[in-house]
């Protein structure tokens, strides 16, 4: 049997033909693959009544009776019947197009207005309105508060644009749309070198074989043009957990000093633990590979580093999509001059503290505590964000 339930305008006309041929109502389901008791239900719903004919005033003898015994009788009208043009007696007919036209008017009218009292949308401009306001998603918003979100996504948009609601369109996180980074530069020798076993196609090829083991991917967010200051980003895959530090300048010293920092703060088995690969893109602030993949100290190799291929940002998409939530708060051309370290600090808590749909409606923190204890979390300056109290947008720094 089809698993859907609605039936189109040549469904119909098939069981008026065959109605109209005699066919049982067993007969009519097998050929349209439909249940019996749908065909049933069909007939019975859009049958129309017609009164006996009142020719020569006979419909007024109220002693005669007019009703006809076929009708008692499967499926219930008189498509098929000889007699039908001229029966003087009552008749219930089904008619395909007229049948199909009820079903369109009956899925308009049920689209139509809203289905939502007085007291659910106070509910709801009382409890949502405060946290869209702190730039949190929809996303978000569904998972932690179910109670007054009972409907679709699809819904809650409509209600939004249909300005039902105290916040409107506009009060939600924007759309950042990336634009294609040009590369015109060629590299050097050495750059070429460098990328000689640690391309994107051999970064597949050795995931394949290894797993289970963690991938962290690496980017860095950029202020205006006019500044020095950038912040590296490093984006764990499997939890969506993101790192953000402030970097004085967009060199390979300024990245070294962050994975000196990272392997004195916590301890070797859990930085062999967590970087284990680490992917980036081919920024000229990445080429130092050495101290990134090797201990600062010993030299010893903790991670295996690979670049992707030149324009292809889909290829680390995880932390590209991560950078959308940093421009909630730090739109593009806005000056990243009197940032702080503890600024990366707060704006990263809100974000691994924000729900995904992706983690089983858990959040980026919650699911990094399978794979490091909350105590390496917290050494980083990292801490969970209550749901009603992450916030996602420019009054976040105030």
């Amino acid at each position: 049997m089809a698993n859907y339930c609605h039936l189109s305008y040549e469904d119909r006309k098939n069981i008026e033909d065959g109605l109209n041929y005699k066919k049982s109502i067993n007969q009519i389901s097998k050929e349209l693959n439909k249940s019996h008791s749908t065909i049933l239900r069909e007939i019975d719903r859009n049958k129309i009544y017609y009164k006996p004919s009142n020719w020569n005033n006979c419909y007024n003898d109220k002693n005669k009776d007019y009703s006809c015994d076929k009708l008692s009788k499967s499926p219930h009208v008189c498509n098929g019947c000889k007699s039908r043009s001229g029966c003087r007696k009552e008749r219930l007919t089904y008619y395909a197009r007229k049948a199909d036209d009820s079903y369109k008017e009956l899925i308009s009218s049920c689209r139509q207005g809203i289905n939502l009292d007085n007291e659910e949308i106070f509910n709801i401009n009382q409890i949502i309105s405060p946290l869209v306001k702190k730039g949190q998603t929809t996303n978000h918003l569904y998972i932690n508060h179910p109670e007054v979100l009972s409907f679709s996504k699809s819904t809650f948009y409509r209600y939004v644009n249909d300005g039902i609601f105290e916040f409107k369109p506009l009060d939600f996180p924007r759309i950042v749309k990336y634009k294609k980074r040009k590369n015109n530069k060629r590299r050097t020798r050495q750059e070429r070198e460098i990328l000689i076993g640690r391309k994107y196609d051999d970064f597949i090829d050795y995931t394949s074989k290894n797993p289970e083991l963690n991938i962290v991917e690496m980017d860095t967010v950029e202020g205006l043009k006019t500044d020095s200051k950038c912040i590296l980003t490093l984006f764990w895959r499997k939890s969506n957990f993101m790192l953000m530090f402030l970097l004085k300048s967009q060199t390979t010293d300024e990245v070294t000093k962050v994975f000196e920092y990272l392997q004195q703060t916590i301890t070797e088995d859990d930085y062999k633990r967590l970087f284990e690969i680490i992917l980036t893109d081919n920024g000229h602030e990445f080429y130092d590979v050495l101290n990134i993949e090797c201990h600062h100290k010993t030299g010893e190799v903790l991670s295996k580093v690979f670049y992707c291929d030149p324009g292809a940002s889909w290829q680390k998409g995880g932390i590209e999509k991560n950078h959308e939530f940093i421009r909630y708060v730090l739109p593009k051309k806005t000056t990243f001059k009197n940032l702080t370290q503890n600024d990366c600090h707060i704006i990263a808590n809100h974000i691994n503290s924000l729900c995904r749909v992706s983690l089983n409606n858990n959040c980026p923190f919650k699911a990094m505590l399978f794979m490091c204890d909350e105590k390496v979390l917290n050494t980083l300056n990292m801490y969970y964000i209550e749901p009603d109290e992450v916030q996602l947008n420019k009054n976040l720094l105030k």
